[in-house]
């Protein structure tokens, strides 16, 4: 017992200390400045807000030991090697994000009949959204089109949450309504941020990042599988109308996702493309006037014009990483918000189950459960294992029947 006592000893001294860690985490993750820096910002102006902060950190350590600052940017050999390395890697990265560009982009270039299947494809897909919606047309922008699904989202719900009244069972009815009355909520929430977004910003993502249409899914399938034999036909096709639709959403917020990615990934390039030229270039410049030592010295405050230099020299030449960096985290913080896979809860649901679901298997009570499922077998299964056994031994009719045949 002693070796779970220390262990139990050293979880929660652990959980003591990064217990705050995890608190500011959360509040800094949740705040205003991490919302845009992840998700709203526009990536250029976030590409000059992480520049702007490195620059600011540097200065503000030359100003703290304006000294050892000016001994330590003076070593033109070490500078060198640094800037050597900074141009090494711009070219490289450049290179790496256009292949992956290229991979991408050469997706989109295929024969006649892949391109005709695309566009049946769609126009089926949009035939659907206007059955389900019944509307003579649906919009052709991507945040519109959603907002249809949504709306269709809503028809079944209240459609389901109708066909329920008259149910004679008051616990289904009372977790009808308090799945309908979450979905509504959600799709009206997801409905007022697609209002007027134009496709390409983040507020045509922001929808599928609120919009659990995961669990939902899941809690009106639960319905059908518990009450498909007790509820009424009309209510077993409104509920199946509404998992439908939910199914559709899904498809949809899932293709202009990728849609979304296959963008950003040609604007990363293009910006890429459009900073790393004129950072190449700079940095060749600036290695020449190291090596000739040109540089121009003269005091800026308590500070000279090289440690300055140097410093907005490094700034600038981290432009491509810190442009490749405000894209990347952007893509790996909608992923993780998107991360769906149909009815299966990938991420930490943050709704309470409506409908508990009744699978509790213990791994230790696996061959009791094992036992218990073939005695039941063998309770209730006598005559198939008579009719099992007559068809090993084969039977005597069977075979008398089949002689003449055999002999004919």
């Amino acid at each position: 017992m002693a070796q779970p006592d220390r262990f139990e000893s050293v979880r929660r001294y652990v959980s003591v200390v990064v217990g705050p860690f995890k608190t500011v985490y959360r509040r800094v993750g949740n705040s205003r400045l991490a919302s845009w820096l992840l998700y709203t910002g526009e990536r250029p102006l976030v590409t000059f807000a992480l520049l702007c902060g490195v620059f600011v950190t540097f200065l503000g350590l030359a100003l703290l030991r304006p000294v050892d600052m000016q001994q330590l940017l003076s070593d033109t050999n070490t500078l060198q090697t640094l800037f050597s390395a900074l141009l090494s890697g711009a070219i490289l990265i450049v290179s790496v994000v256009s292949s992956i560009s290229s991979i991408v982009l050469s997706q989109e270039i295929t024969d006649i009949e892949t391109e005709q299947s695309r566009i049946d494809a769609s126009i089926e897909f949009r035939k659907r959204a206007e059955s389900l919606a019944e509307v003579e047309g649906s919009p052709g922008q991507p945040a519109a089109f959603l907002e249809v699904i949504l709306y269709s989202i809503y028809r079944e719900t209240r459609a389901l949450q109708r066909a329920t009244e008259a149910c004679d069972d008051e616990q289904f009815r009372e977790q009808v309504d308090a799945l309908g009355e979450e979905i509504v909520d959600e799709a009206r929430a997801a409905a007022e941020t697609l209002d007027g977004a134009r496709f390409g910003t983040f507020n045509v993502l922001s929808a599928g990042l609120h919009y659990d249409y995961s669990w939902q899914l899941n809690t009106a399938r639960r319905f059908r599988n518990r009450y498909e034999d007790e509820i009424s036909e009309e209510t077993a096709d409104a509920l199946q109308a509404l998992i439908d639709t939910l199914k559709f959403f899904a498809t949809g917020r899932e293709y202009f996702q990728s849609l979304y990615y296959k963008r950003e990934v040609a604007r990363l390039s293009s910006n890429l493309l459009v900073v790393s030229l004129p950072v190449i270039v700079f940095i060749s410049y600036l290695l020449l006037a190291l090596d000739a030592n040109i540089i121009p010295i003269f005091p800026i405050g308590p500070l000279s014009s090289l440690p300055v230099f140097i410093m907005l020299a490094y700034t600038v030449s981290l432009a491509p990483y810190v442009v490749l960096t405000a894209y990347v985290i952007r893509v790996a913080a909608i992923t993780l918000r998107t991360l769906a896979a149909g009815p299966f809860l990938v991420r930490q649901p943050e709704h309470d189950d409506i409908v508990e679901l009744e699978v509790d298997i213990d791994p230790d009570s696996w061959e009791e459960q094992a036992e218990a499922d073939v005695d039941g077998r063998d309770d209730g299964s006598g005559e198939h294992e008579g009719e099992r056994d007559r068809d090993a031994a084969g039977d005597p009719g069977d075979a008398e029947g089949d002689r003449p045949a055999a002999e004919d």
